[in-house]
C-alpha cells in the first residue's frame, strides 16, 4: 500500500526531491521521493502526451504493476508500494550503479551467477524482462557487489513453461550472456556461447537493443 504521506498527486510532487533519467511526450517522469519510509521512486505518466498515456502508457502501468506483485520478495527487484491515481506507480528504490559504469574486475563471475539466479527466478514467476540488454537496467550494488534489475515497463507476465515464455526468456538470458562475455571474455560455456550466438542472429527482429 502507498504511505499515507502519498495520498495525493500534490504529495508526490511535494516529496520529489530529483528526477531521474529523460522525460517526455513518450516517457513517464521517475519521481525520487523523500518519504517516511525513506526513498521511494514514482514513475509519473501524467505529463505524457493524452493519446499515449491512455493507450501504450495505460497498457505500460498496468504491466509493471502486476510484473512487480509477481516478483514480490526477490532482492535486488523494486517492492511494489501501489499507485497515486491513475497515472502514479510507486515503488521502492535500490541504491547502486549502472553496470556500464562498474570496472570490469568488480563484475565477477559470482556477481553474473547471481544476476544468472535472479533472471530464473524472474521466469520462474513468469515475468519476461525484455529490456535487459540496456545497460542502465542492470544495477551493481556496490556494498554487497550483488545485481539489481530495474524497470519493468517493457515486462510481460506469461504462462511459465509456453512457447512464447520460452522464446523472449532467452531475449532476457542474452541480456545477461552479452554483458558477462563483456566483462569476462572466454567465460561463457559452449552452450552458452551457441545461445548468445542465436539470439544476436536475430536480434534485428528485436525492438530493444
Amino acid at each position: 500500500m502507498v504511505l499515507p504521506d502519498l495520498a495525493s498527486e500534490a504529495d508526490v510532487e511535494a516529496r520529489t526531491r530529483a528526477t531521474l533519467g529523460k522525460e517526455g511526450l513518450f516517457r513517464p517522469i521517475v519521481r525520487l521521493l523523500a518519504t517516511s519510509e525513506g526513498r521511494l521512486v514514482a514513475k509519473d505518466y501524467r505529463a505524457c502526451w493524452a493519446p499515449y498515456r491512455w493507450t501504450i502508457g495505460r497498457w505500460n502501468l498496468a504491466r509493471e504493476e502486476e510484473a512487480l506483485r509477481r516478483l514480490a520478495g526477490i532482492d535486488g527487484i523494486p517492492e511494489l508500494r501501489g499507485r497515486v491515481g491513475p497515472w502514479i506507480l510507486v515503488m521502492t528504490w535500490v541504491r547502486g550503479r549502472d553496470l556500464g559504469k562498474v570496472r570490469k574486475y568488480r563484475q565477477t563471475p559470482e556477481f553474473y551467477d547471481r544476476l544468472a539466479a535472479m533472471v530464473a527466478e524472474m521466469h520462474r514467476r513468469g515475468v519476461v524482462h525484455l529490456d535487459l540488454r540496456q545497460r542502465r537496467n542492470i544495477l551493481f550494488r556496490p556494498r554487497i557487489a550483488q545485481p539489481a534489475i530495474l524497470d519493468f515497463g517493457s515486462a510481460l507476465c506469461l504462462r511459465p513453461g509456453g512457447r512464447l515464455h520460452g522464446l523472449l526468456a532467452r531475449i532476457d538470458r542474452s541480456g545477461v550472456l552479452k554483458y558477462k562475455v563483456r566483462a569476462r571474455p572466454g567465460s561463457l560455456t559452449r552452450s552458452e556461447e551457441r545461445a548468445l550466438r542465436r539470439i544476436e542472429r536475430r536480434r534485428w527482429f528485436w525492438p530493444f537493443s
